[in-house]
């Protein structure tokens, strides 16, 4: 569906209060993978995917095994499945021995594991992934640092593209096909000079008919983010990373990982490591076009949103999944601070400090859990009592349905004009996140006439999310 985003360029002629909102999802309070084999005992990572493909959910996601040393960059991707999302089944593959028993990880080796489906690849290339690549624990031997992309025929045994980098440098990077666009959009971390402090900033990149793109710049922090990093307590913040989830012919939402620094930065480089995270929203119209966002940036996911992260941090996959009539962000959640257990002394920046590395082998919690909300339902009007907008639809030529994801209040209803239809449609009353407009001869629109079709939306103690134009027979 195409996203209701107060700077789209089709919307106009606003009359009566409007309010632009954010919707706030459902955090589902419990565990649903939790690192419980050799493998992934020392703790698990959402820098990773889940994918719906072949009639069932698939995750590929960081983990830690028992005997990960605890210091150096970590590499092990593991693989998983599920039908409901709860209940993930972590069955032996038998392609990396590592540990006492077969296990559930895959070849891909690099850091930050983010997978996509092109679904006009050949077979032996229908799986696209981009990682991290440099010296670490299960890692690719041989690779320098940088960002790398890697194909499949079955996710699960990977070839690099190139034995050299896509991009240079970095450590977290995300992945995904947009169908609109038949292309991926990658979004990678880079670490520029703004505003007085090294920050993670995100840069994007295109993947298009087997090749990637130079990145560019896309989003970076500003004084606003420290702004909102101070009234939070802290005193800076940057981003780690961005998910993102396609909608509509063009658009994209970003998930952006808000990483908000506490005192010190690491010396001698003004980069703030300590502090917790929380997720923010952006929004992309069109390819190229500048990345916004939703004003006032409120939060969200944060890590106050369950009990065992309330002082830690998080981190997600690289996409939400839609199962059934809600789409999901999978992240793992943590009861400690990013790099909390790793020394900010100039001699052993980045290696573990002893009582910290003791206290986590006692005391670690994380857990892989999800955020959900109504599919396409992240933003949009709402009207406290009655107010109009228009959409501009542009030329159609063929006859077609009109669905709109919205809530009315009690009492409170939706409804709509359209070019050339003399009524109304009727009325929308309750909740729905795809209701067809119902005209006085039926739901079809039958001589749009190739003109260009305006619809005009009338919003009474109501709020609209998202539209969508399916042509019809």
């Amino acid at each position: 569906m195409e996203l209701i985003f107060e700077s789209r360029s089709n919307l106009s002629e606003f009359r009566g209060t409007l309010h632009f909102v954010q919707w706030k999802p459902h955090i589902h309070p419990e565990p649903v993978l939790s690192p419980d084999t050799f493998v992934d005992g020392g703790g698990i990572s959402s820098y990773g995917t889940v994918l719906k493909d072949e009639g069932k959910l698939k995750l590929w996601y960081q983990c830690y095994p028992e005997d990960y040393p605890g210091s150096g960059d970590i590499a092990a991707v593991a693989y998983a499945e599920s039908s409901d999302g709860y209940h993930w089944e972590k069955r032996p593959l038998g392609i990396v021995p590592h540990g006492p028993n077969d296990n559930h990880l895959c070849d891909l080796g690099l850091h930050s594991p983010s997978v996509f489906i092109d679904p006009e690849a050949p077979p032996s290339h229908r799986y696209r992934a981009t990682g991290c690549g440099r010296p670490g624990f299960l890692a690719r031997p041989g690779l320098r640092y940088g960002y790398y992309a890697a194909h499949s025929a079955d996710g699960l045994r990977w070839e690099l593209d190139s034995p050299s980098p896509q991009w240079e440098g970095g450590d977290v990077i995300n992945s995904i096909y947009h169908p609109g666009r038949r292309s991926g959009i990658v979004a990678l971390k880079k670490e520029p000079w703004v505003n007085r402090l090294l920050r993670r900033c995100i840069h994007t990149a295109t993947y298009r008919d087997g090749e990637y793109s130079d990145h560019v710049s896309a989003i970076y922090p500003d004084e606003f983010d420290d702004v909102a990093a101070v009234q939070r307590g802290h005193f800076s913040k940057d981003y780690n990373h961005m998910a993102m989830l396609p909608a509509g012919k063009s658009g994209v939402v970003g998930f952006i990982c808000n990483l908000c620094h506490d005192l010190p930065y690491t010396p001698d480089i003004p980069l703030g490591n300590r502090g917790n995270s929380n997720i923010t929203l952006a929004y992309q119209e069109r390819e190229g076009d500048r990345w916004l966002h939703v004003p006032g940036r409120p939060t969200f996911i944060d890590h106050r949103d369950l009990s065992w992260s309330t002082e830690g941090w998080f981190d997600t996959t690289s996409t939400p999944v839609e199962v059934g009539d809600e789409h999901r962000l999978y992240f793992v959640a943590r009861n400690h601070e990013h790099f909390q257990f790793l020394s900010l002394e100039n001699e052993t920046v980045g290696q573990p400090q002893p009582y910290w590395s003791d206290w986590l082998k006692r005391n670690i919690v994380s857990g892989m859990t999800f955020a959900s909300w109504p599919k396409f339902r992240l933003f949009g009007f709402e009207a406290p009592f009655g107010a109009t907008f228009d959409i501009d639809l542009g030329p159609i030529t063929r006859p077609y349905e009109v669905r709109l994801n919205y809530r009315a209040r009690q009492g409170g209803r939706v409804y709509a004009s359209i070019s050339g239809q003399r009524k109304p449609c009727r009325d929308l009353i309750g909740d729905e996140i795809a209701a067809k407009l119902v005209w006085e001869n039926g739901s079809t629109v039958l001589e749009p006439c190739g003109c260009p079709q305006r619809l005009t939306i009338n919003l009474e103690m109501a709020a609209v999310y998202a539209y969508e134009v399916v042509p019809v027979r």
